[in-house]
């Protein structure tokens, strides 16, 4: 009885998973057109999360010491990053991975969705562009709306996730550049890829 009780850890030690892998390395382009999307923030919450590759988790982000929430209005979409891109700061990037927005119910943090871009908001946040991709999931079950490109979801959609852009965070501010459609938006990842 007491051998059981010591193979037992052991046994529950072997059978669990495989150390996660650090998912900014996953490649941003699965196959044309498509591409991986690492979700952080899940629609519908205030607390402002960032992917931390040293613990493979979903840490809420501080600022000066204190946990980050968003004093407005909940994320309107799944809010996370492509992942095998770098905004780099040498070419007026903001130092990230391309950040995306994911129009569909809410999905946990940590979430790796296959998704299709359909446009970008482009935005300068203290000088430095903190551009947004804006996308579908390939998986029909998940959406919530159909289009091609940015231009083809409804016009109040459209300023819903602009209008929250510009001010969720009063302390960083963020400037419009535009609003691009699908072309626009592949061309910034293919711009910003590590190769």
């Amino acid at each position: 009885m007491r051998l059981a009780w010591i193979a037992l850890p052991l046994l529950l030690l072997a059978c669990t998973d495989p150390p996660m892998e650090n998912l900014h390395e996953l490649p941003a382009v699965v196959r044309p057109g498509i591409l991986n999307a690492v979700i952080e923030i899940p629609a519908g919450t205030v607390e402002k999360r960032q992917y931390d590759e040293a613990t493979n988790s979903f840490p809420v982000d501080t600022r000066n010491g204190l946990p980050r929430r968003i004093s407005f209005l909940p994320y309107p979409a799944n809010y996370g990053f492509i992942p095998g891109t770098l905004m780099g700061k040498e070419e007026g990037g903001d130092g990230d991975a391309v950040d995306v927005f994911v129009l569909c119910g809410a999905v946990p943090s940590g979430t790796v969705l296959e998704v299709e871009p359909i446009g970008i908001i482009e935005l300068l946040d203290a000088g430095e562009r903190d551009d947004k991709l804006i996308a579908l999931p390939v998986d029909p079950a998940l959406r919530t709306v159909e289009a091609d490109d940015i231009h083809e979801l409804p016009a109040a959609a459209r300023e819903i996730l602009v209008t929250w852009l510009l001010n969720y965070d009063p302390v960083d501010g963020a400037e419009l550049v535009g609003v691009k459609g699908k072309a626009e938006a592949m061309a910034a990842v293919e711009r910003w890829l590590v190769h």
